[in-house]
């Protein structure tokens, strides 16, 4: 618990970090837009070139590990859309951002908190998930807008065009074919990738505490209540029940469990404000759920150390 609390500080610090900066108003607000590209489209694609064009990719175990992953945010996005369906609980919007609370996954926490506790090998399997959720979630979550919101404008075709467009998808891919290939990278390229990818880090961490807003934690606090027990409750529990029906090794199992664990991700916001979902709603549920794991996340990752190492 202590090691998991302490990987866990410099986390907190920087998004607090983050979020002081921005309310100070020290900085203009176009700097914030440039950091959020700079990290989206470079520094973060680089990364997952750096490490998957690097790591002996050959030996993990990909069908379980991304089997366990994948298999329980799929079903979170059919029992959320089940519940939705029968019970009208929500307008499409409102659900719309329900839905993101509970499937998306905060990427920047989750890379940084796997590179903190596992080095290397756990920031391997954190790109390899990373990669399978991009594709997965994105599908899922274009998906939900379109049918909930303006179901007339589904396409299948402009789902794949945003996955093809995706820097992450398209870094990793390139990590991928160049390991694959026995291509590689040269030593000094590797370096220099690493070193650029790694401040995806602190500016991601920062831009999550730029990007919290306090209001309207009163007005949505049911369907923030309803998506933070899908994400911090019922996600982590599935993930222990898969890692076990598919017999994960410890530092993959974990992984796993960090990434089924941690909030949902500040992207949420701009599709929900760009693909007409609640915006409020959304940006409400980022930031209780970010609050929140601050407070989960040791106890669901120390219960799941446990559990895993039994």
């Amino acid at each position: 618990m202590i090691v998991i609390a302490s990987a866990l500080i410099p986390i907190i610090f920087t998004i607090l970090l983050g979020f002081a900066v921005k309310r100070s108003a020290m900085l203009a607000n176009d700097f914030w837009l440039g950091a959020e590209s700079l990290t989206y489209y470079v520094l973060t694609p680089a990364l997952l070139v750096s490490i998957l064009a690097t790591r002996p990719l050959g030996n993990l175990p990909w069908f379980s590990f991304l089997s366990a992953l994948l298999a329980v945010v799929i079903i979170c996005a059919i029992l959320l859309s089940l519940w939705q369906y029968f019970s009208k609980a929500h307008s499409p919007a409102k659900f719309t951002s329900l839905f993101q609370g509970g499937v998306r996954y905060n990427t920047f926490i989750a890379l940084t908190l796997v590179s903190v506790l596992y080095g290397d090998e756990g920031l391997g399997y954190g790109a390899l998930a990373a990669t399978g959720m991009i594709i997965l979630i994105n599908i899922l979550c274009v998906s939900a807008f379109a049918i909930n919101i303006n179901s007339n404008s589904f396409s299948l075709l402009a789902i794949v065009k945003q996955i093809i467009k995706n820097p992450w998808i398209l870094g990793a891919s390139v990590g991928i074919a160049l390991n694959i290939s026995g291509i590689g990278l040269h030593p000094i390229l590797t370096e220099s990738l690493d070193l650029v990818g790694r401040a995806a880090f602190p500016i991601g961490l920062i831009l999550v505490g730029a990007g919290l807003s306090f209001q309207g934690l009163f007005h949505y606090w049911k369907i923030t209540v309803a998506s933070m027990a899908i994400q911090f409750i019922f996600k982590p529990i599935c993930a222990l029940l898969f890692i076990h029906l598919f017999a994960i090794e410890p530092i993959p199992a974990m992984v796993i469990l960090i990434f089924l664990s941690v909030p949902t991700a500040p992207a949420s916001y701009i599709l929900a404000r760009k693909l007409g979902g609640d915006a409020p709603a959304m940006a409400t549920i980022i930031t209780s759920q970010t609050l929140i794991a601050f407070i989960s996340l040791p106890i669901t990752l120390y219960i799941g150390a446990l559990y895993i190492t039994a």
